[in-house]
């Protein structure tokens, strides 16, 4: 089966990676003990969203699965930053992921989900996933999954836009390793907002993160002059939203493994940095309850996954001319829950 092309202006997609390296990679004592300590000033900083709770979504006509020791959170990262917060923008969950705390098998996990998956939106028929989140916002994203899908949310968590680039600068940047064609883009468009950022190199460097932000944006080249999209690919040689959410995910680690060397005092200075931008329906004490189960853990592996699976879907254009991807609903769906509940 093969992979269609993506039209469209580059989305905003990677707001959501310092969620994971807050919730994922917190695996000394220290920390742990520092959270407990100063946990209600600092866990104040959150956004609590109770008002779209995923609990009070009614999911009784869905067959879900759901275990007591793996916890799904949703991330989102919509495409809208504090310079776009008015009526006349809408928002976008261009990027859309399942974070898993996986206490049963000790391991942390995260799942992609493609954007220009093709699937049934209750009340409004078969569009995009991603514009289950503009037509009713994280509810109604929420019950699209749980009907195409078959998986129960704990929680969800959604980030902004600058709260990414904001976070990485504080880390210091990440580390990544370009290929030419993404080289090339990032120097030549404006996947990175800022011109003068705009000369990163082929192969392994730091990004800063306006470029890190670019380099998650990126799905395919500048539009030439006869209208074709030249083709940006990873090393791994993915283009299109495989190639931009393999990046996010390869962000992801390099988050990780770059938080996991600071110190205490350097983790209460970024937490204060990533919490304000962070909107949930999580409570205090499940935050506490997670946090406490990573230190347990002792682990900060990230183990990866992503839908549509290979082989199972088609690449079709509409009538409209747009192009999406075709799910194997029974196949993608058996594979994701084995992935997130069994392995």
């Amino acid at each position: 089966m093969g992979r269609t092309k993506k039209k469209g202006k580059g989305r905003i997609a990677a707001r959501i990676f310092f969620v994971l390296g807050l919730m994922l990679s917190i695996s000394f004592g220290s920390f742990a003990a520092t959270v407990v300590h100063r946990g209600d000033s600092m866990l104040a900083l959150i956004n609590y969203d109770n008002k779209n709770s995923l609990s009070t979504v009614d999911l009784s006509q869905y067959e879900l699965d759901k275990d007591t020791d793996v916890i799904n959170v949703l991330l989102v990262g919509a495409d809208k930053n504090n310079d776009e917060q008015n009526a006349d923008v809408d928002r976008r969950s261009d990027s859309m992921m399942i974070a898993t705390l996986d206490i049963k098998h000790s391991k942390l996990k995260v799942t992609s989900l493609m954007r220009d998956m093709y699937v049934e939106i209750p009340g409004y028929g078969k569009r995009k996933l991603n514009a289950s989140y503009s037509l009713g916002g994280i509810k109604l994203l929420y019950k699209t999954i749980a009907k195409n899908f078959g998986i129960s949310m704990d929680g969800y968590a959604e980030v902004n836009f600058d709260a990414f680039v904001n976070v990485i600068d504080e880390i210091g940047g990440v580390e990544a390793t370009l290929t030419e064609s993404e080289a090339k883009n990032l120097n030549s468009t404006n996947y990175i907002k800022r011109r003068k950022y705009r000369k990163v190199k082929v192969g392994k460097q730091t990004l800063n993160g306006y470029q890190a932000l670019g380099y998650c944006r990126i799905r395919h080249g500048k539009r030439q002059a006869d209208g074709t999209l030249p083709g940006v690919y990873t090393a791994s040689g993915k283009g299109d939203d495989y190639g931009r959410t393999e990046r996010q995910r390869l962000t992801i680690a390099a988050i990780l493994k770059k938080v996991k060397t600071l110190s205490v005092n350097e983790w209460m200075e970024l937490v204060e940095v990533v919490l304000p931008n962070v909107t949930t329906d999580l409570s205090r004490d499940q935050i506490y309850s997670y946090l406490m189960a990573v230190v347990r853990m002792g682990t900060t592996e990230l183990h990866q996954f992503s839908l549509p699976i290979d082989g199972g879907y088609s690449g079709q254009t509409l009538s409209t001319g747009e192009q999406v991807l075709v799910p194997d609903l029974q196949a993608n769906k058996s594979a994701l829950k084995k992935f997130i509940f069994k392995s």
